[in-house]
């Protein structure tokens, strides 16, 4: 499939997983308080930390052999094989462990389900990289429509018979079920027995891989981890919502990041270094679009945002969102660059920044969470951002050029410097609530979207984008 149509069809799932989450954390949010949001929060944070040395790369690189044309069967055998061996320690771990976990989640009775999740969540891991090896990463929105919905519905029901978070956390592990479910009705599933040979190869390119995966949790996670040894469970809660609102400005380098990975590999067997710089051209420049007029957005809306959707609890984050909007313009360059260096066989070179990203991360958020609590995670997370971005770029560059229109994007910072002005100036005449919200957001898509398309360069790149699906 074509980069730019699967980047379209993943946006459009992106948008509707987006709208899915943001109604759920919101009513669940004002239905239970930040504190029940927080410990859901937490469990997804321990699933997702020890999801990581539970796979060990390992589901990274089944994807890149089989986009290379490996065997199905021998690959997932293997990779299965694997994977057991290297999740059964972490659940022992749990077990032991359970009084503490169960504490620091703050869900009495948590450990078995984090069992089945971590479980359930490496099945649902491998199942998606086996789609996106298949060059199908355009089903991957439609399977996590599927885990989203199945969350929300199962949670609602969960919550309303009055199990509180623990109807949270076990509807997200029976969305994670569907999501697995739902993506391996899509592929032709054969497993062969495992070889050492290629489990071997799994585990070693994996190994490189295990750092960037490890990278992209701490982004994610680790101050969510850490805020909970400082901070109680509400101010969790807070610092997630505000991360998830800004995840929003994402959702199109996110659709972009997984298209582009078994494409570039494709071209780099074949030497088709200009396809490589054409895509950076292109797809950089397309996530700065969004990322740049999001960060202006939060600013002027922020705080009318966070309070009407979800409570006035949530507007203790807006300086966090601030800086949040800041960390994702960084964030869209290096998640759209960096994963190309494991797509071009170098993924010792890749590792290095995500190195760099994860010391610089956890050593700020150590150092300023106990000072400033949660803004102080926030400006550790977009320090550690700005650090992957600059090593990514700089080893990128040693295989292929990372062209940029700069005279565009500038364009699109002056465009979104005047939508902030022109937002700024029509909120006044509303008050707060929803209808002000509502005529704040539309007035910031109508007159960046009309500033940024006066611009003819910027016209004629989205017609090719709509005539590549055939609208035009």
């Amino acid at each position: 499939m074509e980069v730019r149509t699967a980047v379209l069809k993943l946006f459009s799932g992106n948008i509707a997983l987006a709208i899915i989450e943001f109604a759920a954390v919101a009513g669940f949010t004002r239905a239970m308080g930040t504190a029940a949001i927080g410990s859901f929060f937490l469990f997804q944070a321990v699933i997702g930390m020890l999801n990581i040395p539970a796979d060990l790369g390992v589901s990274k690189a089944v994807e890149k052999q089989l986009s290379a044309t490996a065997p199905m069967g021998e690959v997932l055998g293997s990779a299965l094989a694997v994977k057991t061996l290297l999740l059964l320690p972490w659940l022992v771990g749990l077990a032991v462990f359970a009084p503490y976990v169960e504490q620091y989640v703050g869900i009495p009775g948590v450990v078995p389900i984090l069992v089945a999740g971590l479980i359930i969540r490496q099945g649902r891991g491998l199942a998606l990289r086996l789609l996106a090896g298949e060059l199908q990463v355009d089903r991957n929105a439609a399977v996590k429509v599927l885990g989203k919905l199945t969350w929300v519905a199962t949670s609602a029901v969960f919550v309303v018979n009055g199990m509180g978070s623990t109807g949270l956390v076990l509807g997200f592990v029976l969305g994670d079920l569907a999501t697995t479910l739902g993506a391996m009705a899509r592929l032709d599933v054969s497993v062969g027995w495992p070889r050492l040979d290629r489990a071997r190869a799994l585990v070693g390119f994996g190994r490189y891989l295990f750092v960037g995966s490890v990278s992209g949790i701490v982004y994610e996670w680790i101050d969510v981890a850490i805020l909970r040894l400082f901070v109680p469970v509400s101010l969790v809660g807070v610092y997630e919502i505000a991360w998830r609102v800004a995840a929003v400005a994402l959702l199109l380098t996110n659709a972009i990041r997984t298209s582009l990975f078994p494409q570039i590999s494709k071209w780099h067997e074949r030497n088709r270094f200009d396809r490589i710089e054409d895509a950076f051209r292109t797809w950089v420049q397309l996530s700065l679009y969004a990322t740049i007029p999001a960060f202006a957005g939060a600013v002027v809306l922020g705080p009318d945002l966070l309070t009407t959707i979800f409570g006035s609890a949530a507007a203790a984050g807006y300086p966090v969102l601030v800086v949040f909007m800041l960390e994702k313009i960084l964030r869209s360059v290096q998640l759209v660059v960096g994963p190309a260096l494991y797509a071009m066989d170098a993924p010792q070179l890749g590792y290095r920044g995500s190195v760099v990203a994860i010391g610089t991360n956890i050593v700020l958020n150590l150092a300023l969470i106990p000072v400033f609590d949660i803004r102080g995670a926030a400006v550790a997370t977009t320090l550690s951002a700005a650090a992957a971005a600059v090593v990514s770029i700089y080893y990128v560059r040693q295989f292929v050029r990372i062209p940029l229109p700069r005279t565009r994007i500038v364009w699109s910072a002056v465009a979104a410097a005047l939508m902030a002005g022109t937002v700024a100036l029509v909120i006044r005449l509303f008050d707060p609530g929803w209808l002000r919200l509502s005529v704040g957001l539309g007035v910031g898509v109508l007159s960046y979207g009309g500033l940024l398309l006066a611009n003819s360069g910027v016209r004629i790149q989205l017609r090719q984008a709509i005539r590549s699906l055939g609208w035009a």
